[in-house]
């Protein structure tokens, strides 16, 4: 079966890896270069608190269980210094009803220990929190180097035969008298596949739109400040503070989202300065004090209305969606359950919730 995928983001690079890794011939599409867009300007945070308190259908709860145990297996396949199960440190602040949402994420599954000021302090020496803020320290979270972790997905794709087509965007779309999907790209050349998967991204409304379907998106921004390179000392966790969330970075020394409000299930504001963000930031972690961010990137994120899409329309045999808010942290996952579909026909159950016919009447 030949399999063409348009978008080299987590989520076509991962799909790319694991079909090809499953015998399929696949061609990975994309406009500019592997993980140049929303990929590379994400957080890309690997937790499940205070995710796991949120309401969730029993299969999206099952597949959010699995994800660490699909990142370590990638991370032998692959090889490479690109995950990082750093543990998250989230204070008492910036969760809504703290004791209960520790409650429900422990029933569901995660790993979470309650830790004092003095005992924060002691993990973690260079966060500062008001007098008498918990922290919740969760073992199993982390985060991942999105660029080196597609660089490393492409690599072994292409080492096995995998097909890299950049630098022109797919112009078009038609299904040919055999019942094959043919791909128009913007430099006049065409891909002819079996089955097609939009892995779009912020794109894939667009994508979907050139095979006559209609799938919804929101799109929202979201800024990522980068800052301290070469200044040390700096936080070892990833810590998810009243208003922001800050992890380790290899090139810039801290990686930083400021949302302007607790971690809820919505997304928060995007502050206007960099400055004023990072001053925020650094009342508690003083390393930051008196910094300017040596980058600021923004993000696309697509958030499909009810989650992610993902899966074959009925009537559209051959054309698979995989549109995903949190594409880094889910596209193991997503990856595994594609070529489960597209190459062996067997319907993932898990996914009864996340089908793109649900925007259909």
């Amino acid at each position: 079966m030949k399999v063409a995928i348009i978008g080299a983001g987590a989520i076509g690079a991962n799909i790319a890896y694991r079909l090809r890794d499953c015998g399929a011939d696949v061609v990975l599409i994309d406009k500019s270069s592997p993980g140049a867009g929303t990929s590379g300007a994400s957080f890309s945070w690997l937790s499940s608190f205070p995710q796991l308190s949120w309401p969730e259908s029993p299969g999206r709860r099952q597949l959010r269980l699995s994800v660490n145990a699909r990142f370590d297996r990638l991370a032998e396949e692959l090889g490479g210094d690109w995950l990082d199960w750093s543990g998250t440190l989230t204070v008492e602040s910036a969760v809504p009803d703290f004791e209960k949402t520790v409650a429900l994420s422990r029933e569901a599954g995660a790993q979470i220990e309650v830790l004092s000021p003095e005992e924060s302090r002691d993990l973690e020496p260079q966060l500062r929190l008001p007098e008498g803020e918990r922290v919740a320290f969760e073992l199993r979270s982390g985060w991942v180097d999105a660029p080196a972790m597609i660089e490393q997905l492409i690599r072994v794709f292409t080492l096995s035969g995998g097909e890299l087509l950049i630098g022109s965007a797919v112009a078009a779309f038609e299904r040919d008298r055999a019942g094959a999907n043919v791909l128009f790209l913007e430099d006049g050349s065409r891909v002819c596949a079996d089955a097609v998967v939009n892995a779009a991204g912020s794109h894939a409304t667009h994508i979907a739109a050139m095979a006559g379907l209609a799938i919804p998106l929101e799109l929202v921004p979201g800024v990522m400040l980068y800052a301290g390179a070469g200044r040390l000392p700096f936080p070892r966790h990833v810590i998810n503070g009243a208003n922001w969330l800050l992890r380790p970075d290899r090139d810039h020394g801290a990686a930083i989202h400021w949302r302007g409000e607790g971690l809820t299930v919505s997304h928060g504001k995007n502050g206007a300065f960099g400055g004023k963000m990072l001053a925020d930031v650094a009342k508690a972690i003083p390393a930051l004090e008196g910094l300017e961010p040596s980058a600021m990137r923004v993000g696309i994120r697509a958030i499909p209305p009810g989650g992610p899409v993902i899966g074959f329309l009925p009537w559209l045999d051959g054309f698979y969606f995989a549109v995903s808010h949190g594409g880094i942290g889910w596209g193991p996952v997503w990856a595994d359950l594609a070529a489960q579909e597209i190459l062996y026909g067997s319907r993932a159950e898990e996914l009864e919730g996340a089908r793109p016919s649900r925007f259909y009447f």
